[in-house]
Parts: structure tokens; C-alpha cells; sequence
């Protein structure tokens, strides 16, 4: 039995298509469920990248300390193991008694944070064709901790579930009517978890505000825009390859493009996903990189126009939400490449002038240089993770978006707040 005083120690896991994120928190004192994220501190945090491939790495850390490391690892269950073995000490002392799983899709069924169960484990399973790149290793994630922390409570947290509040009018596809009874055909959206810890952000700092674009921008991307603090529409869709044009995914493009590529092509379905999924976006124009960092190194007209391409799609979608949000009050930037590039948020703001959106470029350039340095370890800096950097009628923020405390903070709510949904 968990108490709802004293110490608590949660281990989240973030597994992702290629990497395996965790972090450790220590919440202290009484739950209190309106600001829980206040009681909460970070004890421990890593990252294995580059699963699979031959430039694997780990990068482990605790308050002043570092651990790095290049290895590579097969696949995500070598990863994970890898993991917990290096922190077994840590984890056997701390008493893990919570121990929540990331899973991207969450499909029909799964519309907020459920407790694992054999059965609900089963039904996961059956998610996999919706997110291949993610749900398998989700589900490896949640099957090795449950293998080395049995004690624990296993919680599983979606990243579709922010979403389930957009209208039927947004969310539907118009493809017959019957695909969306009978298959479940409609928008899903994604980046959920952020979303929901920079809504939760934004309302601990003390900011009202009714309607707001958030752009999570990372290897993966996509924007949702938000009304009285739900979603109400988002750039990605059924699958995460919809929206934005990303690191390796397309994004949005003709629908009978895939069937004519196909058949030039000659390659199979599974080829031709794996085009549209891993050889795309900003790789795929560019022909050198999928890293936003190190496109802005190359100076080649193709780098200079997958930089173009990149900016000009988040302007569109931006402006689209404005329209239909009929205004906004605030925009958003954040995700690894949201929050920390300056460069990124000046231009895409140069065309949002009509909105009454300007950056200031010195807070720009400082908010960059203070988030390229944070550390996220000890006590959660609530009101120091949003840098205001605009000085237009609309306010705009770079704000550091934090995953694994969301998914703490919804493991624990409905431990303790909430019914739970299977035992």
C-alpha cells in the first residue's frame, strides 16, 4: 500500500522509436493534488539513443554528476535492461513504488491514465499497428519493469488522451462515414503528455489564458490549438505522420502520392511507409540530416531549402489555428527545437506580424541560451521553466516542456485522486 505522506519514489520510462528516456522523482510531503508537481523533485534522469544503429550511446544523470557512455544496443530490450542494471542500486534503495509507461497511442479505447492489468495489457497489444514505431517498445518498457519491480504499480499514461476533447467536426476525416464507426478512422493527434504539462504550467503560473497555440517541436512535431484549456484540433492525425513536416516524416502530402510512388517504385507497402516515416522531412530534402541543429551547419541550397520548408509549414498551420480560433491569446513554442532555437522562432514570427505577435530578438537569443543550460534535476522549477520573449499585443513564450513529471503527476492522481481503472 502506497501512502499519501512521506516519500514516494516514481521511476517514469519514455520509450520512443529508437531511444528509451527515464527519469526518477522523489515527492515529498503531503499529495496535495492541485499543486503536486510543487512536492516533486528529480533525482535521477537518462537518456539511450540510437537503439538499433551503430552510434548507440547512453547519458545518465544525477544533480552535478554525469555518467556517459558510447554502446550500442540491439533493440529497446537491451536498452531497458542496460537501464535498470545501471541504476539497480539506486532503484533497490529508493523503494520504486510507482513506475509509469509513456504509450503514444492509446487508440479508441484508452482515454485517460489506467492502472497495467493482464487484460489491459492484451488490448494495448492490439494498438500496435496504429503507432509501430512506438507502442511495441512501449509495451517492452512496461514488460521488463513489471519483470524487475513486481512491488511496483504500473501505471500507463497516453499521449492521445489530451485530444479526446476535439469536436467531431475536426476530428472526423471526410472519407465515407461507415470507415469511422467500423475502424475508428478519425484524428487521434499526439505530444498529448506536454500538451497537458504546459497547460498545467501555464495555469500554476498564474497566466489566463482561453485560447492558445502550443508548437511542440522536436524530431517529431506537431501544434494543438487550445480553448479554455482542452484540445480542440492538432496537426497530426490517425498515425503520427500527419501535420508538420518533421525530421524524418512527410507530413502532410497529396494522398495519391503514396499510390503512384508505389507502383514507380515498385516496393511494397511496408517500403513505401518506411519512406514516408524514415527517409522524409527534413532528411529527405536536405539528403544530409534529420537534425535541426546540425541542418542550420550546412549552408547548400538543399539544407537552405529544407530550412524554408520547415518554417513555412509551421507558419501555415499556426495561422490556420488563429482562424480557427478565431484570435489567440498566447503562442507556445517548445519541444527540443521549440524552446531552444531562436533562429526558429524569429522566422516563423516574421510572417505572424498581422496577429500582433513580435519577438523581442534579445529575449529571444537569452531564452535559448537559458534552456540550453537547464538542468531539470532537484526540485521542479515551475516558474522558471516560461520565458516570455514577445513584446507584440500577443504574448509569446519559449517554455521547457517536461514528460516524465506530466506523466508522475497522472500516475499519482489517479493512484490516489481517481478510481482506478483495473487493479
Amino acid at each position: 500500500m502506497i501512502k499519501r505522506t512521506g516519500q514516494i519514489h516514481i521511476l517514469s520510462i519514455n520509450c520512443g522509436s529508437s531511444s528509451v528516456k527515464f527519469s526518477i522523482f522523489e515527492i515529498s510531503g503531503s499529495l496535495d493534488k492541485k499543486n503536486l508537481l510543487l512536492n516533486a523533485g528529480r533525482i535521477f534522469s537518462g537518456i539511450i539513443e540510437e537503439i538499433g544503429t551503430k552510434f548507440g550511446e547512453f547519458h545518465f544523470k544525477t544533480k552535478g554528476k554525469k555518467d556517459f557512455g558510447k554502446l550500442n544496443f540491439k533493440d529497446h530490450s537491451e536498452a531497458i535492461n542496460f537501464m535498470i542494471h545501471k541504476l539497480g542500486f539506486n532503484i533497490a534503495n529508493l523503494n520504486i513504488s510507482i513506475v509509469v509507461h509513456r504509450f503514444v497511442h492509446g487508440g479508441d479505447e484508452f482515454r485517460k491514465p489506467i492502472i497495467a492489468s493482464r487484460e489491459n495489457i492484451v488490448k494495448l497489444s492490439r494498438l500496435n499497428e496504429l503507432a509501430p514505431l512506438h507502442n511495441p517498445s512501449n509495451l517492452k518498457g512496461l514488460e521488463i519493469a513489471s519483470r524487475y519491480l513486481p512491488h511496483a504499480k504500473q501505471v500507463c499514461v497516453f499521449d492521445t488522451a489530451f485530444h479526446r476533447t476535439v469536436p467531431l467536426y475536426a476530428r472526423m476525416y471526410p472519407i465515407p462515414r461507415g470507415y469511422y464507426n467500423r475502424y475508428k478512422v478519425k484524428r487521434y493527434g499526439f505530444h498529448g503528455i506536454s500538451y497537458s504539462y504546459i497547460n498545467n504550467l501555464l495555469s500554476l503560473n498564474k497566466k489566463d489564458i482561453k485560447k492558445l497555440i502550443i508548437c511542440h517541436l522536436g524530431n517529431g512535431a506537431s501544434i494543438c490549438a487550445v480553448k479554455n484549456g482542452v484540445s480542440v484540433d492538432t496537426s497530426m492525425g490517425y498515425t503520427p505522420l500527419e501535420g508538420l513536416m518533421m525530421g524524418t516524416r512527410c507530413g502532410d502530402i497529396d494522398p495519391s502520392l503514396p499510390f503512384i510512388l508505389k507502383e514507380k517504385l515498385n516496393v511494397s507497402c511496408e517500403e513505401l511507409y518506411d519512406i514516408l516515416n524514415k527517409k522524409s522531412g527534413l532528411l529527405g530534402i536536405s539528403q544530409k540530416t534529420y537534425d535541426f541543429k546540425e541542418l542550420l551547419t550546412y549552408s547548400d541550397e538543399n539544407s537552405k531549402l529544407a530550412f524554408k520548408m520547415y518554417i513555412y509549414r509551421i507558419t501555415k498551420f499556426i495561422g490556420g489555428y488563429c482562424a480557427a480560433l478565431n484570435g489567440i491569446d498566447a503562442l507556445v513554442f517548445t519541444g527540443g527545437i521549440g524552446e531552444n532555437s531562436s533562429l526558429l522562432r524569429k522566422e516563423v514570427c516574421k510572417n505572424l506580424a498581422y496577429l500582433g505577435i513580435k519577438i523581442d530578438d534579445l529575449k529571444n537569443k537569452e531564452a535559448s541560451e537559458y534552456f540550453n543550460k537547464f538542468d531539470c534535476h532537484g526540485k521542479i522549477k515551475i516558474r522558471k521553466s516560461i520565458k516570455s520573449i514577445g513584446i507584440g499585443k500577443i504574448p509569446v513564450f519559449a517554455v521547457h516542456t517536461d514528460e516524465d513529471v506530466q506523466m508522475a503527476s497522472e500516475a499519482v492522481k489517479l493512484l490516489f485522486y481517481k478510481k482506478p481503472a483495473a487493479t
